[in-house]
C-alpha cells in the first residue's frame, strides 16, 4: 500500500509531528512517501529524507505553497494522488487550515 504523507514544517524545520504521523503511516503500509510543499523548504526535505520508514521525499516548491494555503496544496496533493492509496497528514492546526 502506497502511502502520501504530508509534511508539516516551519519554514526550515520539519515538525515532530510529522515525525509521528510517519509512525502511523507506517503502521498502515511499508512505503510511506512523504510529501513537503512549500518554498524555501529544502531544509525541510532533507530533514525528512532521514527518518527512518521514508521511501522517498516529494519536494514541491512554488511562491503559491508558500504560505501552505488550503487551494494550492490542495492542487499538489490532487496531482500526486493517483500513485498512492492513501494521504496522511498530522492532526495539528496545519491539517486544519
Amino acid at each position: 500500500m502506497a502511502i502520501l504523507l504530508i509534511a508539516e514544517y516551519d519554514t526550515q524545520t520539519l515538525s515532530d509531528q510529522a515525525a509521528k504521523a510517519l509512525s502511523a503511516a507506517s503502521k498502515i503500509g511499508a512505503d510511506v512517501d512523504v510529501l513537503v510543499a512549500g518554498n524555501g523548504a529544502r531544509a525541510a526535505a532533507d530533514a525528512a529524507a532521514k527518518l527512518a520508514g521514508v521511501r522517498k521525499v516529494l519536494l514541491a516548491e512554488a511562491a503559491e505553497l508558500e504560505y501552505r494555503l488550503a487551494e494550492p496544496l490542495a492542487a499538489t496533493i490532487v496531482s500526486l494522488a493517483g500513485g498512492y492509496d492513501t494521504a496522511i497528514a498530522p492532526a495539528t492546526t496545519f491539517g486544519k487550515t
